[in-house]
């Protein structure tokens, strides 16, 4: 862990500086590590490779209304859902094979029954040799991202139903019309020579009257020339269409013009209903419906489009929005829509999540500032594009709020990192104690034993039995850092497995040879049960280090009548069940699933580090067994047991991520 000043030049004073002591050993005590994690905002779960969890946070214990040490060793697939649990299976395997960092959502199960989804961050832990040696996950509640979520997919809904209706609504007036042969009023369209919009009007009106297939025309009267027909309609302004008793002013709504001419072409109590529920639709949708002409003349409009576009609707209406940029108008929309307008009436349908087309002000957000955008061709019966009809919903809350989530994900990944960083760090310091207080350990038992064997001269028999009584302490301190160094390189570098097929009672034997003068010492009787061709696919030299572990743990807490039972046998899929039975003190009934933690020690008065059955665990777990113990109860001896695959086959069924 490096602490350096930042920005500038050190001065003599930073150059020369030092960390105190007594704070480097602080930042660099597990105990401190341990402490960052624990009180962690989010949840963290660490998996071997058979996904059983080897450690988890308070925060994410709390979530799942458990106690951490009642999931230490679960399946991890038991806190997912079952529809979930293939997706945690693929994600690993994939996360394992490349090596890399994987992000996903699953839905955990509480204690309890209830659901809880969450974003998953799980990073490889890679062993020395840069092997992987199992899972470093942060995990995050995302129920109120969820919330954000299923309103989007909502209005999402809404915006799909919204548009389908207005489709089939045009379908129905088209299809109506089609059948229709008789026309209930003539078609007027008054003019004059000076009207500027007349011709564009003219056009729209020809282009909507062309759908019907030439069967509805209109004539066209000059107010100048004819004048009484302006004065029996009323006309006040130009242009305008008469159909029957309706008057459309300006360049026609497209709309409107439909709806004229099928009030028009059919009887007023066929056509109301129709009429009535696109005029609902359009008017009251939550989102801005408008439609733009070949010509790029703004058709038609709901009131949200003024709320998109700033600007009130006599103002806009009618006007070529597309052709403003060509002659250096103030723009109606922004750019980035027009080009999306030109594609649409290319014949291309265009549908966009997120759009910015506004600068937002992330405290004080304008609406429409973000939009979900819908772009739809309108072709006649020939196939030409006359019209496009746009559908623009408001999106930018929900995008602000996705973009506060993706940040702190980022942030998520970063802690990630410097955690990763910190467990490397803690192993090396761990690494470096260890080693460095080995040594005069050593030492000091070898001048022990010389004194002992009486190479530096006679002392009394009060004076042995003291020295004997401080060998046994430095032999208990030694096994204490040896098994301390043993649990943090497995814990951080993995494990580097030659796996051979043996036999059990070879590695038993093998274990036997070297503890044994501490059995003849504690005066032991140790029996063996194993059969002679009984075979495992292991490592051996861990394997050896497991039964170690397990005979010096039975000879620790067994004191009278001392007697070891060391048994093997076939058991289902393949495996072998191996059982190392004492007759000693015993385990209580609550104790028995805790034992196997790290610095777990049922009587913290007893000699050890509380690390030699969580390695025991660690080295089985990773050859795809499993282990457990049992016991009657107090001074009822205890046994402990532990399976191995038979056979390579079996081992990478249950370990498929192991080396063979």
């Amino acid at each position: 862990m490096n602490f350096t000043a930042k920005g500038g030049r050190a001065t003599d004073e930073e150059k020369d500086y030092a960390i105190p002591e007594n704070l480097l050993q602080v930042l660099r005590d597990s105990n401190w590590y341990k402490t960052v994690i624990e009180v962690m905002a989010d949840g963290i779960i660490a998996t071997d490779m058979n996904r059983r969890i080897a450690y988890i946070n308070r925060n994410i214990a709390k979530l799942l209304r458990y106690e951490p040490e009642e999931l230490i060793g679960k399946d991890s697939l038991t806190i997912i859902i079952q529809e979930d649990r293939q997706k945690v299976i693929r994600e690993t395997e994939s996360r394992y094979k490349e090596k890399r960092t994987s992000q996903y959502e699953v839905t955990l199960k509480t204690k309890f029954g209830t659901s809880i989804p969450v974003l998953i961050t799980a990073t490889p832990i890679l062993g020395k040799e840069g092997e992987t040696i199992g899972t470093y996950a942060l995990i995050t509640d995302i129920r109120d991202r969820k919330l954000v979520e299923r309103e989007l997919r909502k209005k999402n809904d809404e915006l799909q139903t919204l548009y389908n209706n207005l489709l089939e609504l045009y379908e129905q007036l088209g299809s109506i019309i089609a059948e229709t042969t008789k026309i209930h009023a003539e078609i007027f369209l008054f003019t004059s020579k000076d009207c500027v919009y007349c011709a564009p009007a003219e056009e729209v009106l020809q282009e909507v009257l062309s759908a019907y297939g030439g069967k509805i025309t209109y004539r066209k009267i000059d107010i100048e020339e004819e004048p009484e027909y302006a004065e029996k309609y009323e006309i006040l302004s130009l242009p305008t269409i008469v159909i029957g008793d309706e008057k459309i002013t300006s360049v026609p709504d497209v709309y409107k013009l439909h709806s004229a001419l099928f009030s028009a072409l059919v009887p007023e109590e066929k056509f109301r209903r129709t009429r009535q529920e696109l005029d609902n639709i359009i008017n009251y949708s939550p989102i801005a419906i408008f439609t733009i002409n070949d010509e790029g003349i703004l058709t038609s409009m709901n009131p949200l489009v003024e709320m998109l576009i700033d600007k009130k609707r006599s103002e806009v209406l009618g006007v070529k929005v597309l052709q403003q940029e060509e002659e250096k108008k103030a723009l109606v929309f922004p750019k980035s829509l027009l080009q999306h307008f030109r594609k649409g009436l290319q014949g291309e349908s265009i549908s966009l999540n997120r759009l910015s087309i506004k600068r937002i002000n992330a405290k004080n957000p304008k609406p429409f500032s973000i939009i979900s955008l819908k772009v739809v061709p309108m072709a006649t019966k020939e196939g030409k594009i006359n019209e496009i009809l746009v559908l623009a919903e408001d999106v930018t809350t929900i995008a602000l709020q996705e973009e506060e989530l993706q940040q702190s994900y980022r942030k998520l990944e970063k802690l990630n990192k410097k955690l990763m960083q910190l467990n490397k760090e803690r192993a090396h310091f761990v690494e470096i104690t260890t080693s460095n207080l080995l040594e005069p350990l050593k030492n000091s038992k070898e001048l022990i034993d010389q004194i002992l064997s009486g190479e530096l001269g006679d002392f009394n028999e009060e004076l042995f039995g003291t020295i004997e009584y401080l060998r046994n302490n430095l032999e208990n301190v030694s096994k204490s850092i040896i098994d301390i160094l043993d649990y943090t390189t497995l814990e951080t570098q993995g494990f580097t497995l030659t796996f051979k097929k043996e036999k059990v009672k070879a590695i038993a034997m093998a274990a036997m040879e070297a503890v044994g003068s501490i059995v003849i010492d504690k005066g032991f009787l140790v029996n063996f049960n194993i059969p002679d061709k009984l075979n495992v696919w292991c490592d051996k030299e861990q394997i050896v280090r497991v039964f170690k572990n397990l005979i010096l743990n039975a000879i620790k807490f067994t004191d009278i009548d001392c007697r070891i039972e060391i048994s093997a046998r076939s058991v289902e899929d393949n495996f072998v069940e191996i059982a190392v039975k004492d007759n000693g003190i015993g385990i209580a009934k609550k104790d028995l699933k805790r034992i196997f933690n790290q610095y777990v020690k049922v009587n913290p008065k007893s000699p050890g580090s509380g690390l030699g059955l969580s390695v025991v665990k660690s080295i089985v777990e990773v050859h795809g067994g499993s282990v457990w113990a049992e016991s009657k109860g107090n001074n009822k001896g205890s046994t402990f047991y532990f399976t191995l695959p038979k056979d390579k086959k079996t081992y990478q069924k249950f370990a498929p991520q192991g080396e063979s």
